[in-house]
């Protein structure tokens, strides 16, 4: 991957966790506790978006990985649970992997010890070669697009 691309990548991620904590509802002190999601979005202070696996993504599988994030009474990661919908469960370990590695470095609410909070990852991969997107939809949905991988890219005799 050329230091362009990196770049590119690296504001789209940023770009996802600045969208997520403009749309993600905020409790204030003076305010009434409001009233819990399903997922406990509210829970999320800032979220690391996972990688996309190179071997899944070479191998072209695209999944939707669902996380369970139980949160332990200091507001840390205690638990990971995830479950894989897509073609091939023998990569799930690195969807995994690659989830537990983000949401482990991903900033909780202190409000929420002891909770559970669910997200959902959408891997899909582009075919126009384009660089990495990220996309949130309410409550907890994030896509992470990204191009296919080649392992023998042909090479133009130019």
């Amino acid at each position: 991957m050329n230091p362009i691309s990196i770049e590119k990548r690296l504001a789209g991620s940023s770009l996802i966790t600045a969208l997520f904590f403009a749309i993600a509802p905020h409790g204030a002190s003076a305010q009434p506790a409001q009233q819990e999601t399903p997922s406990n979005i509210e829970c999320l202070e800032r979220l690391e978006i996972p990688d996309y696996p190179p071997l899944p993504r070479t191998a072209r599988i695209q999944a939707i990985q669902s996380v369970k994030v139980a949160l332990s009474d200091q507001a840390t990661v205690q638990t990971i649970e995830s479950t894989l919908q897509g073609k091939s469960t023998r990569t799930e370990k690195y969807f995994t992997e690659s989830a537990e590695k983000a949401l482990r470095n991903s900033r909780f609410s202190k409000t929420c010890s002891g909770k559970s909070i669910t997200l959902v990852f959408h891997f899909e991969l582009r075919e126009d070669h384009a660089v990495s997107l990220f996309a949130f939809g309410p409550p907890n949905h994030f896509w992470i697009r990204d191009g296919p991988v080649y392992l023998n890219p042909s090479v133009s005799g130019k």
